[in-house]
C-alpha cells in the first residue's frame, strides 16, 4: 500500500488500529481484529474503511 495512513475503529468495545492506502485498482484497509487480519478494497478511502468495520462487525456478532 502506498502512502499508507492509520485509521481507528472501535469495534464491539475493542480499539483497532488500522491501516488504510492505495492499492492497485483502488483503496485497501487492513487490520488486525481478534487474531485475524481483516482486509479489504475499496473505490475510496472512506470507502475502504466502512467495508473493513462492516466485516468487522459481521466478525463479531458471528
Amino acid at each position: 500500500m502506498s502512502g499508507a495512513k492509520r485509521f481507528y475503529a472501535t469495534i464491539d468495545g475493542e480499539e483497532i488500529e488500522g491501516w488504510v492506502g492505495k492499492d492497485k485498482g483502488g483503496f485497501r484497509a487492513s487490520a488486525d481484529f481478534r487474531g485475524k487480519l481483516v482486509d479489504v478494497r475499496g473505490s475510496s478511502e472512506s470507502d475502504a474503511i466502512r467495508k473493513w468495520r462492516d466485516k468487522a462487525n459481521h466478525m463479531a456478532n458471528e
